[in-house]
């Protein structure tokens, strides 16, 4: 497996691969080991595209990690059945040597030179250390037998002023088959098709300790259930942080999704919070607490959601549009009892996996909204008894509560494994930072270019910059700074 970690954030960093080693190794033929959030971003971007243009129309892209077996199967199937013209066949020629079964093992070394220590977003609880940095890595993945596979990640990080640490990333075993697996160890997920950010789970904080059910490959239904086309489940369980009030609490996550058209796909997911010190774990109050009884009022965190894909390939110019939508509270729908949130917040987003027939450059533009109307009477994130993070990092959208997010990013493909990327931001910091005159609250504005590529067939380089501007700093009138990297 040729590939290897993009391990620093964004801003306001310039990062520098500057040793950077994969090994890798023929195996014997496996079932699937979960593809890695943040180590293989090469990956993913291939994914998406294919699968904006139409290539991939059994996968089912809104719920990450992958599986290797599906992204395997789905791959196999359409160069199978007609490999796409141009650069698009190359790339999906990659995507299907690159999921071949084989072990892989690499090791990576970074530095990086910051103004001042961050928590890039979707970087895993990693920070950015001030001033000069360094980072290792090991990565691993071992697909065994048909129905076992493991893979191991850790990362160590030293700044100036003794800034160190060492993380133990995804760890875990998996066994099964490939419509039904049990994954233990430490596990990390991302619900929603949003890309560069998803309300209710990413990989913003640090993979956590649980235990997963899930299919690692589509099921096609049939009979009654055919107009489902294929359909995924996800369910995990996860103990939380020691903390000062409920410590150890749970954290259940599930989520059910379904492609009833090559052009569509929808999920619902719904996330939970409860038990802890002193409170009950148990399977009763974990079904009180999932069918929306939150009486007394902090007795749990609830937060659901839905979301929407449509995907549309045309030959001329493909396009992929979505909606996120997802919520906390416990009103119910209608007269049915079912529990359904009231404060709501959105992720819209359009993708355009070639631009004008340039089947090279793709183009990205999401907003996100959990400020906009009932929204702004939610704790997003902030739940006074279970606040929706993990060690002190949001699980969801990395912009945080109270907040909206312009995202715009576009790269060029030298090669499938090689691109250039640009992307600008605009955050909006409204909870939590007005200030007492009225002004609108922080406002961010991030530019970054950067280049990920292969120098050889083991040897990968990466190098960004940006700059990071902001306008009344904390809701303070007249604070403000820009960083440049």
């Amino acid at each position: 497996m040729k590939t290897i970690p993009r391990l620093l954030g964004n801003f306001p960093v310039l990062r520098v691969c500057a040793v950077v080693l994969a090994v890798s190794a023929a195996a014997v033929p496996a079932r699937a080991a979960d593809l890695f959030l943040k180590d293989e971003p090469e990956i993913y971007a291939a994914i998406d595209k294919l699968n904006a243009a139409g290539y991939l129309p059994g996968l089912l892209a809104n719920t990450r990690p992958y599986s290797m077996q599906a992204v395997r199967a789905a791959a196999e199937t359409a160069t199978r059945e007609s490999l796409p013209p141009g650069f698009d066949g190359e790339l999906l020629r990659w995507v299907t040597s690159y999921t071949a079964p084989k072990t892989m093992a690499r090791v990576t070394a970074a530095v990086s030179r910051s103004d001042a220590r961050f928590f890039p977003p979707n970087n895993e609880g990693i920070p950015t250390p001030k001033g000069w940095g360094t980072l290792a890595a090991f990565s691993g993945r071992e697909e065994k037998t048909p129905t076992l596979s493991g893979q191991f990640r850790a990362a160590s990080f030293l700044g100036e002023g003794d800034d160190e640490g060492n993380r133990v990333l995804d760890a875990s075993l998996e066994g099964g088959h490939k419509y039904f697996a049990v994954q233990a160890g430490k596990i990390s997920t991302w619900y929603g098709p949003g890309r560069h950010g998803a309300l209710i789970l990413t990989n913003n904080a640090a993979p956590y300790p649980g235990v997963r059910v899930h299919n690692p490959e589509p099921i096609p239904m049939a009979g009654w259930f055919s107009f489902l086309g294929n359909v995924q489940y996800d369910f995990f369980a996860a103990r939380m942080e020691k903390k000062p009030d409920y410590s150890h609490s749970i954290l259940v996550g599930t989520r059910l999704a379904a492609r009833p058209k090559p052009w569509l796909e929808v999920g619902l997911s719904r996330v939970l919070h409860y038990g802890g010190d002193g409170r009950s774990n148990g399977i009763s109050e974990f079904l009180t607490a999932y069918g929306g009884n939150n009486d007394p009022a902090g007795r749990s965190n609830t937060l659901a959601g839905y979301d929407i894909t449509v995907t549309l390939p045309f030959p001329s110019q493909p396009v992929q549009a979505y909606w996120d939508r997802a919520g906390e509270g416990d009103n119910r729908l209608l007269a049915t009892g079912f529990p359904w949130p009231s404060q709501w917040g959105n992720i819209f987003g359009v993708y355009l996996p070639q631009i004008l027939g340039a089947s090279r450059v793709d183009l990205r533009a999401e907003y996100a909204d959990n400020y906009s109307g009932y929204a702004k009477t939610a704790s997003w994130y902030n739940h006074g008894a279970y606040p929706h993070q993990y060690r002190g990092d949001v699980l969801g959208y990395p912009m945080g509560g109270g907040s909206r997010d312009w995202f715009f990013g576009s790269r060029y493909f030298f090669l499938p494994t090689t691109f250039a990327e640009v992307s600008y931001e605009r955050i909006l910091h409204d909870r939590g930072v007005q200030s007492s005159i009225g002004s609108s609250g922080e406002r961010r504005r991030k530019i970054s270019a950067g280049v990920t590529g292969w120098l050889t067939s083991s040897w990968r380089a990466e190098a960004h910059a940006a700059t990071d501007r902001v306008t009344t700093q904390g809701g303070v009138p007249g604070s403000e700074g820009t960083d440049f990297s």
